[in-house]
């Protein structure tokens, strides 16, 4: 600054200014990295390596990677969504007389130029039938009898087709009541208010009742199932929706107050049969037999702002891993290739864990994976079963949806009905059959044909 006294007083004055406006800017600087910092605490709240890939909102690009963000659309392979061409029900002749331009007589066609049009029936309005359900007294022990019919329910006046169509667009096109009602009135002229349609949802849930705990114990027994669990609301507190989803496809929703383990010994029993897929959460570590999700694995080595090499040579690794368990399986090996390859990958997989534990930056990725030792390669010894959960999580989502539709169940009992219609309707899909013509036969036998 001495130096400064023989410089011209402008210059000074420059100076000054300038070094006034570095100090302003290094101010405004750590002020905004601590905005930044506070905002991205905020964001991991939403996106940490525990939120599933469904809602993540930045996908393609993982972070501490060069790879490019990823674009919507298809993904690599898709076969495209061209239509194919459906053969036609009639086939109608469309002919001309007279020019429309002169008048003239046309005579005979030159060509025919074919459109193939798809269309649907006009709305049918509703269609009342009276069923005169004749009595009799057996001769033989005084039993009093009444005849049944396929079509027609014991209680209430609303058909089983009538039933079947308010249920799909409450659970499958998640329409909500009022909307419902005013489908109902336009399309098919029948008058039912609000509460009748709540009142048909609850008497085909209880309907759904016997074939929903025969899902159960199917779900039991299965050789393995997929396990995941999401907060779910009921009278405005935070209880959990379960998803079991067995090998064969079978899918399980219950919804409890819990997220612990008696929720697990209820649905599995205590003497558990089969093996488990689940992302690690600590309900689950009394299981004997699990495959640890490697998605939420690659997630956690994943995470990370700033990557040390440290960082990065573990991510590198797991990712070989993966790809390397993935190539094994595809080839669908005989048993005992799988079982010593497991012990081999599940040696080096220790061994990892030992090169990374003690190195501040990876300890706790380290530590995740040591949690799992033992249950990252389980899918080797059950051929079919899938090394991530992302099966589960597929079969939450739509309950995802319909949490953020509702935002809470009313009541213990609405909460109870959902769980038996939608796991039905889960599990038909997932298992290729038409859902509405399997509610259908659900209502007819227990509606119709049993009970008093």
């Amino acid at each position: 600054m001495d130096g400064m006294q023989q410089w011209p007083p402008e210059v000074v004055r420059l100076i000054q200014q300038l070094e006034q406006r570095i100090r302003e800017l290094e101010a405004e600087n750590k002020e905004l990295k601590k905005r930044i910092t506070l905002l991205e605490n905020k964001l991991r709240v939403h996106e940490n390596p525990h939120t599933p890939p469904s809602q993540q909102r930045f996908k393609g690009n993982t972070r501490g990677t060069t790879n490019p963000p990823g674009k919507r659309g298809a993904p690599p392979g898709h076969h495209g969504a061209t239509r194919e061409k459906p053969k036609p029900d009639e086939i109608i002749p469309v002919t001309m007389d007279q020019c429309p331009q002169c008048g003239s007589f046309l005579g005979n066609s030159i060509g025919i130029e074919s459109r193939t049009i798809e269309e649907i029936p006009p709305p049918q309005k509703t269609r009342v039938t009276r069923y005169d359900l004749h009595k009799y007294v057996c001769p033989g022990c005084g039993y009093e009898i009444t005849a049944t019919h396929k079509d027609c329910p014991k209680v209430g006046n609303f058909g089983v087709r009538l039933m079947t169509v308010i249920t799909m667009a409450k659970f499958h096109q998640r329409g909500v009541l009022r909307r419902i009602q005013e489908t109902l009135w336009e399309q098919h002229s029948i008058a039912i208010s609000p509460k009748g349609i709540h009142d048909v949802l609850l008497r085909v849930g209880e309907a759904c009742i016997p074939e929903y705990e025969q899902l159960g114990q199917r779900i039991r027994a299965a050789r393995w199932k997929h396990t995941d669990e999401t907060v779910m609301p009921v009278m405005g507190k935070n209880w959990w929706l379960w998803i079991f989803r067995s090998n064969t496809d079978d899918v399980l929703a219950v919804i409890r107050p819990s997220r612990g383990k008696k929720v697990l010994e209820e649905i599995l029993g205590t003497d558990l049969q089969g093996a488990t897929v689940n992302d690690g959460y600590r309900s689950y570590q009394w299981l004997p037999v699990v495959q640890r999700c490697w998605a939420h694995l690659l997630r956690e080595v994943n995470d990370f702002k700033d990557p040390s090499e440290h960082e990065q040579l573990l991510s590198q690794e797991m990712h070989k891993r993966f790809e390397l368990l993935k190539e094994f399986i595809g080839k669908d090996p005989p048993m005992e290739e799988r079982v010593r390859q497991k012990e081999i990958w599940d040696a080096e997989l220790s061994a990892v864990v030992d090169e990374n534990i003690n190195y501040l930056d990876v300890r706790v990725k380290a530590q995740y994976i040591k949690n799992g030792l033992g249950c990252w390669y389980t899918c080797l010894l059950y051929p079919g079963m899938q090394p991530t959960n992302n099966l589960a999580e597929q079969a939450i989502r739509e309950h995802v949806i319909m949490r953020k539709i509702i935002g809470t169940f009313r009541s213990e009992k609405g909460s109870e009905n959902y769980q038996y219609i939608a796991s039905l309707l889960a599990t038909w899909k997932l298992q290729g059959k038409n859902m509405s013509e399997e509610l259908e036969n659900v209502l007819r036998h227990e509606l119709c044909l049993s009970g008093s």
